[in-house]
């Protein structure tokens, strides 16, 4: 079962007895638990009818589970961090436990709502996941795609009596990443700036969102394209007091020389610019931006630029370059080679 599914089983109020909670989208996962909280819980009773455990043995789940609600018709067992569904039990006899639960999961009480939460995926050899397969809903909380990514926001905007184009909600996932929690948190300053103004514009963006390095990355390389070493030099020289490595952004320079490289190709076949980022997997903002930006570069430039990245990061990991300038070295090869031999 995915998210969509689980939430309009709880806005219907079919609730199952037991239910797993796992993948690595945190922030819709608190989201289902919050609902289905709500749908369970009576107003003001939540504290009497909620046990959050923090992986307990077989005993102690059970006892919650049997302990019976107040006013209400389910109490909610909340099981966190479970030894017994990913790394290891810490203060009890994990294979007896399980054992026990398996069996005890197998008709579980109508009186209680029991939820295993997963951080990120649940170990799939574990004998208590093998059992909950069979007797409890596994609901998977996965990333959202960009489709997905793009109603979320305008959905949340919405709240905040704010809309945004899908060029401009493009160009906020790009640029901000996505993950919810982040993305929501810059909504919320977006919103701000915008003022009285409905509409977010994509200037609000460039002025106040906090940029992920791979955005940073792709900046850079627009910068090399233009031919700016100095605003080049100074994006790089950021990145690397921000923390990141100089060859790590060099394997992500070379990726996204590539992906020119793949533009580039794919526009001379004919391919617009939306279907070129769905078959090579990139935002459709940047390769809107790619698309302009290649026309005024030959093939064997980029190819040339690609290659560049490459041989560079070859002769670091052999041991031939020294790490300590490699990627100036590189990010100047590349504006040399934008001079030569210009389409």
């Amino acid at each position: 079962m995915d998210h969509r599914a689980f939430f309009d089983d709880v806005a219907k109020g079919k609730i199952a007895p037991c239910y797993v909670f796992e993948g690595t989208e945190e922030y819709i996962k608190r989201s289902a638990l919050a609902a289905l909280r709500k749908k369970l819980l009576p107003a003001g009773l939540e504290d009497m009818n909620e046990a959050r455990l923090t992986d307990p043995d077989a005993n102690a789940l059970i006892a919650a589970a049997e302990t019976l609600p107040f006013m209400a018709d389910k109490r909610l067992v909340l099981v966190l961090e479970s030894g017994m569904l990913s790394g290891r039990a810490k203060d009890y006899d994990e294979a007896k436990s399980a054992a026990a639960l398996c069996e005890y999961l197998q008709h579980p009480p109508e009186s209680a709502c029991i939820v295993f939460y997963v951080r990120d995926k649940a170990d799939g050899r574990k004998k208590l996941y093998a059992q909950l397969k069979k007797t409890a809903q596994i609901v998977q909380f996965n990333p959202l795609d960009e489709r997905e990514m793009m109603r979320w926001i305008a959905k949340q905007l919405k709240g905040m009596g704010k809309k945004i184009a899908s060029p401009t909600c493009q160009k906020l996932i790009f640029t901000a990443g996505n993950d919810l929690y982040a993305l929501s948190g810059e909504l919320e300053k977006l919103a701000a700036c915008a003022g009285e103004r409905e509409e977010i514009l994509p200037e609000d963006i460039d002025a106040i969102c906090v940029k992920t390095t791979a955005y940073r990355v792709y900046d850079l390389a627009n910068t090399l394209l233009r031919g700016d070493a100095g605003q080049a030099l100074t994006l790089s020289r950021a990145l690397i007091r921000d923390g990141e490595e100089p060859l790590f952004l060099l394997a992500l320079l070379q990726g996204e020389c590539r992906r020119m490289l793949a533009v580039k190709l794919l526009r001379g076949a004919g391919m617009q610019p939306d279907a070129i980022a769905g078959k090579i997997g990139a935002p459709p903002f940047a390769v809107r931006q790619m698309y302009q930006q290649v026309a005024r570069y030959t093939e064997r430039q980029l190819r040339d630029m690609a290659q560049c990245c490459m041989d560079t990061e070859y002769q670091v990991k052999s041991g031939r370059m020294a790490l300590e300038g490699a990627l100036e070295k590189t990010m100047l090869q590349l504006l040399r080679i934008r001079l030569e031999g210009k389409a």
